[in-house]
């Protein structure tokens, strides 16, 4: 069995309140389907740049590896910028430029950080061995990237592909339900900016007004960079009438999750339409299908699609709130339907969705990981990173969004490390 570095991030540096939950998740998931499989692996949860470059080298050269496998674009990055020759598998954990446009451009930086996503996107497939994603839809859009910067597509006789690793079921060991006199629907996670708060708060308000035994809980919600939606959805709480049975705990233990868990009656989730939510996963899902807890959600997301295919849950169209008040009055009503979706759902962790079946493609190119280092005949949609090409179009990104002025400060800050005060 190869020996496998793992750069990404289990947790051990940062934490989902700071909005990378999802690689966290990621990486651990990975993580479990490697070692289950009988593979020596290491993970690393580097910093971002040059620190996280410097620590990964240095484990490389401490030890014997025979593949790498990043998950994420900042963790992938560090993982390109080592420029180690083993063969690299590169998970896109998530379409990042899609994500930016959801981004209020209250600062006049949109420009900017797109440049930036952009460039990072660019390298990474410019240079992964094999690729996954966590939806179809995105292998796909990933695939179109790659024809458009021209990469060979085999070298020899191995082929450059993007495997989808979707929805699969998690390892939750002895799950107990401990369900009390209430209706508890539960949502967990981040707010993140393509998430339907409103949505979610009028279907909440029209079904505690019809069903007074429905509570409902939240766990996590706030990140730095969508702390808006979060917001939001708290100050409509506090106006509420019924603003004693939400339950906000904010970001807690694992062993509080589970408790959350135990007792829930329903899990739901609301998107708004958006490229993200297309293109996009919705991880929280797997952790509530894997302790049979039924999924009310909007339509949108490649998983809603699984979930109404394979009766894991109840979709509505995004946006209505009467339909999803609806459908929880349905489900608060018929124990008999929870129970139906609850043992789909255990068939499904059991067989579709499980880890084995969706990790295939990555167990079997660890067992013999190879390079693709054809051609690549097309540009890069902006220049490299830090290359002058790239600098000189921030500069002008930054001299039309902000001003020459404020252009001249960040070039001076950034290229001759003048300190520069915070409040310019």
């Amino acid at each position: 069995m190869s020996n496998v570095l793992l750069v990404g991030n289990d947790g051990s540096r940062t934490s989902a309140a700071m909005g990378t939950g999802a690689c966290i998740a990621r990486t651990i998931r990975f993580r479990n389907a490697l070692t289950s499989h009988g593979f020596s692996v290491s993970v690393c949860s580097p910093p971002e740049g040059k620190p996280g470059v410097i620590e990964v080298r240095k484990i490389l050269a401490g030890g014997s590896f025979d593949c790498i496998v990043a998950i994420s674009p900042f963790p992938a990055e560090v993982a390109v910028g080592v420029e180690s020759e083993l063969p690299l598998w590169i998970d896109m954990n998530g379409m990042h430029p899609a994500e930016l446009q959801l981004e209020p451009d209250l600062d006049k930086r949109s420009g900017e950080r797109m440049l930036r996503m952009l460039s990072l996107e660019n390298e990474l497939l410019s240079r992964g061995d094999a690729f996954s994603t966590p939806s179809r839809r995105q292998a796909y859009a990933v695939y179109g990237e790659l024809l458009l910067l021209g990469r060979s597509m085999s070298n020899k006789n191995t082929q450059l592909e993007v495997f989808p690793i979707p929805h699969c079921s998690t390892d939750t060991g002895d799950f107990n339900r401990n369900p009390d006199e209430f209706i508890r629907i539960i949502s967990t996670g981040s707010f993140n900016l393509w998430f339907d708060e409103v949505m979610l708060f009028n279907a909440l308000e029209l079904a505690m007004g019809r069903n007074s035994s429905i509570r409902f809980e939240a766990t996590g919600g706030r990140i730095p960079f969508s702390p808006e939606k979060y917001d939001n959805f708290c100050e409509m709480v506090a106006a509420s009438c019924f603003k004693d049975r939400f339950f906000l705990h904010g970001w807690v233990s694992v062993e509080k999750l589970k408790e959350i868990y135990s007792r829930a009656s329903i899990a739901t989730y609301t998107d708004i339409p958006s490229s993200e939510t297309l293109l996009g996963a919705r991880t929280r899902v797997l952790d509530w299908v894997s302790r049979g807890i039924p999924v009310v959600c909007t339509r949108g997301a490649e998983i809603s699609e699984d979930i109404s295919q394979y009766n894991l849950g109840i979709v509505v169209p995004p946006g209505d709130s009467e339909a999803l008040a609806n459908t929880f009055i349905e489900l608060a009503g018929s124990l008999s339907l929870q129970q139906k979706i609850s043992q789909d759902q255990e068939k499904w962790s059991r067989v579709t969705g499980a880890s084995f079946q969706m990790f295939k493609p990555l167990l079997s190119w660890c067992e013999k990981p190879s390079t693709v280092r054809g051609r690549q005949y097309g540009k890069p949609t902006v220049p490299a990173m830090n290359s002058f090409a790239y600098l000189k179009k921030i500069f002008l990104e930054l001299v039309d969004s902000k001003g020459t002025v404020y252009a001249l400060k960040r070039f001076a800050k950034r290229m001759l490390r003048i300190p520069i005060r915070h409040n310019e």
